[in-house]
């Protein structure tokens, strides 16, 4: 028989969080963005006006899903809404929802919805960011309908490109199209012999507030929409956060092309088992026409093949450069419901 605890917040209880990191292994497609270390961050930072609640699904005892969600006040057209939402914010966190291992989902959904049909304060349920074709986001659609809620609408989220990189990197580049393949090492000799010699470093613990200084100053030195995002003290907040709560041990790594001597490039990558992601990236505007943001790029798949990862994953955005390493597309999809 299946039970339902509710922790108001993410638990600090490290007994609590050693049931859900299991989960999250157990999970084929649990990530960085599914721990409890990740998700206070993000409570802590951007989640402060948001009732935060982890149910933990246990069954005979054991704990076999967890399920984070924020209740938020939105606005609307009719008026405020209280809406239910999957912990993280699309804002900044690419995979969003529940975790549990492929045999326990079915349960850890319908225990979930279970509760959430008789709770009072909550007009509209959002689930996002689930990987499409996974079974997560067949089980939602469904269980939903079960349980009475009417689907306001279900679409495709957005999508992460990825990459393969099993066998390693040399494996990957047999794979590459061979035009692909010529462009990576054309871009990477064009700026070594243009600018000066080429190092990727990866900066250590002590050297991260300048280098994150660093990596924000690229970013809004450019006047997109980039910039623009990162020009937001909060977003710069959220960095910082992340690199101070996570640390290299928590998946947090950060580093710098230097090129000539100085640092051309930046990238934050949030690494978790097997998978790498490229979180985001940033280049001295005044090497543009060097595609300097290529090459660090593809000195990372380098170094993340030679560390035992089997996929890049270039998380959220369809941006044309992710192609230009052969990524493919892993699309994600939001739905939304109501109380009938």
């Amino acid at each position: 028989m299946a039970a339902l605890v509710t922790h108001q917040g993410v638990p600090a209880d490290p007994d609590v969080r050693a049931r859900w990191h299991a989960v999250v292994e157990a999970d084929p497609l649990g990530s960085i963005f599914h721990t409890p270390e990740y998700l206070e961050v993000w409570a802590d930072v951007l989640g402060t006006r948001a009732n935060v609640r982890v149910h933990e699904v246990t069954e005979d005892g054991e704990t076999i899903g967890v399920v984070p969600v924020a209740l938020q006040r939105e606005g609307s057209p009719t008026g405020p809404l209280e809406v239910v939402r999957f912990l993280g914010g699309t804002e900044v966190t690419d995979y969003l929802g529940p975790v549990a291992a492929p045999e326990h989902r079915a349960t850890v959904v319908a225990t979930y919805l279970d509760q959430l049909v008789g709770d009072g304060d909550w007009d509209e349920l959002v689930v996002g960011g689930m990987v499409v074709g996974s079974g997560w986001d067949e089980l939602w659609l469904a269980q939903a309908k079960e349980h009475g809620l009417t689907t306001l609408g279900a679409a495709r989220d957005d999508v992460c490109p990825r990459i393969d990189l099993t066998g390693g990197f040399g494996a990957y580049l047999e794979r590459l199209p061979s035009k692909l393949r010529h462009e990576m090492r054309r871009k990477t000799r064009k700026l070594a012999r243009d600018a000066g010699d080429l190092e990727l470093v990866e900066v250590e613990e002590d050297d991260l507030d300048a280098a994150l200084e660093r990596f924000f100053a690229f970013n809004t030195a450019t006047t997109d929409d980039k910039g623009r995002f990162f020009a937001n003290e909060d977003m710069q907040e959220w960095f910082r956060a992340l690199a101070s709560r996570l640390g290299r041990d928590g998946g947090f790594r950060l580093h710098e092309l230097h090129v000539g001597g100085m640092p051309g490039a930046s990238c934050v990558s949030l690494v978790h088992g097997e998978e790498w992601g490229l979180y985001n990236s940033a280049f001295d505007e005044a090497l543009a026409m060097l595609a300097p943001g290529m090459v660090i790029v593809s000195e990372l798949l380098r170094v993340a093949a030679g560390e035992g990862c089997t996929a890049f994953d270039l998380l959220r955005g369809d941006e044309p450069y992710k192609y230009r390493f052969g990524a493919e597309d892993r699309e994600l999809l939001t739905a939304a419901f109501q109380r009938s």
